[in-house]
């Protein structure tokens, strides 16, 4: 049974979170916060500066004459938090308070891997070789499917130890 339940707060969770992510400007907010920590990152690691968005143009590295733009969908990137709020939702074993407290660690480790990703992508780009291809579509592997997961699991792996028998120690 609380399988059943964690799936049916899980997927309600998802959809009301989903409609609430489309009819305000949180995805938007997310965005401007990973271009800000990236921008500061960035320049930090590598020398690249990055310019803000003008208009409908997407936010550009550059260093010198040189610039690479970031062909990043940042509205599908920023939506990665809504299964990862969806997962620490439906996770049973957290008082509010522990959830709420999740739910803002889950999205400030979310900003901090997306923003090093961002940062990490002229490198990725602008020196184009077949390593820097495999590790791009890693990063992006991990930014848009695997951060949201991860992420939850090592926030409720007491929890979850609990919950699936497969994580409990074994007793010897």
């Amino acid at each position: 049974m609380k399988k059943t339940r964690f799936i049916l707060i899980f997927l309600g969770s998802f959809a009301l979170l989903l409609f609430f992510w489309r009819l305000t400007a949180v995805g938007q907010w997310y965005t401007d916060g990973v271009l800000g920590v990236a921008g500061i990152v960035g320049p930090l690691l590598h020398g690249w500066v990055l310019e803000p968005p003008a208009g409908d143009t997407p936010p550009m590295w550059a260093r010198g004459a040189d610039q690479v733009r970031t062909a990043i969908q940042f509205d599908a990137l920023a939506v990665g938090l809504v299964p990862l709020m969806a997962l620490l939702m439906a996770t049973p074993g957290l008082s509010w308070f522990r959830r709420g407290v999740r739910i803002a660690t889950g999205i400030a480790l979310s900003l901090l891997v997306d923003s090093l990703i961002v940062a990490l992508f002229p490198l990725l780009v602008f020196y184009k070789n077949p390593f820097t291809d495999v590790i791009g579509t890693f990063l992006g592997l991990v930014a848009f499917v695997g951060a949201p997961v991860i992420i939850w699991f090592g926030l409720t792996f007491h929890e979850l130890r609990g919950w699936l028998p497969a994580l409990a120690p074994k007793l010897s």
